[in-house]
C-alpha cells in the first residue's frame, strides 16, 4: 500500500482522529506523530491534510431535515415475551403489561424507551449514542430497524434522552 493508502486506513481504525479530521480541528503533524505508520512525519501529515479535505467535500453536502415523531414509554424491564426491543433473546418491554423476566430482581429500577419513528438510520443511532455518551446516559439497550429508532435508558434518564433524540435529527 501507498503511504497515503497506510494513512487512511490508520484514521479508519481511530474514530475520534477520523471525527477530529472531518471536522477540520485536527493538528497534522501531532497526529502523523501518533500514527504507528512507517514514513517521513510531514509525509503523513500532508497525506491527512488531503484526507481531511476529501471528507470535507464529501461530508458538507447538506443533509435533509429528518421527519420524525419522538415518544418515551416509561416502565420497561427485561421481559420473556411481547418485547419493544429484543436482541439473542434478551428483551425489554412494558412491565405495566407483562412480567419481567425471572432473572429481574424484585424492585430493580425500571428503564424508560425512547422510540423515534420516522426517518431514522444507523447515522441518526450513532448521533443519538455520542450525544447520550457524552451526556453520561448509561444505554441498556438500542436499536433500529425499518423506521424505527429505540433507546432504552434509566427511568431518571427518560426526559434527558428524550430531548438528546428529539434534537439529534
Amino acid at each position: 500500500m501507498s503511504l497515503a493508502a497506510d494513512t487512511r486506513e490508520a484514521v479508519r481504525q481511530r474514530p475520534t482522529l477520523y471525527n477530529a479530521l472531518q471536522a477540520g480541528i485536527l493538528n497534522y503533524t501531532a497526529a502523523a506523530d501518533s500514527l504507528d505508520i512507517d514514513g517521513d512525519t510531514d509525509a503523513i501529515a500532508t497525506a491527512l491534510r488531503r484526507f481531511g479535505e476529501s471528507l470535507s467535500t464529501a461530508d458538507n453536502e447538506e443533509k435533509p431535515d429528518r421527519s420524525m415523531t419522538v415518544r418515551m414509554k416509561s416502565g420497561i424491564d427485561r421481559v420473556d415475551t411481547d418485547a419493544q426491543l429484543a436482541v439473542d433473546g434478551v428483551g425489554f418491554g412494558s412491565n405495566a403489561d407483562t412480567e419481567p423476566a425471572a432473572d429481574v430482581a424484585a424492585g430493580s429500577p425500571s428503564l424508560t424507551a425512547i422510540q423515534a419513528t420516522g426517518d431514522v438510520d444507523s447515522d441518526l443511532l450513532a448521533t443519538v449514542l455520542d450525544r447520550l455518551r457524552i451526556a453520561d446516559i448509561e444505554v441498556a439497550a438500542t436499536g433500529v430497524a425499518d423506521d424505527t429508532l429505540v433507546v432504552v435508558v434509566p427511568r431518571r434518564a427518560g426526559a434527558t434522552a428524550l430531548r438528546l433524540v428529539e434534537t439529534a435529527a
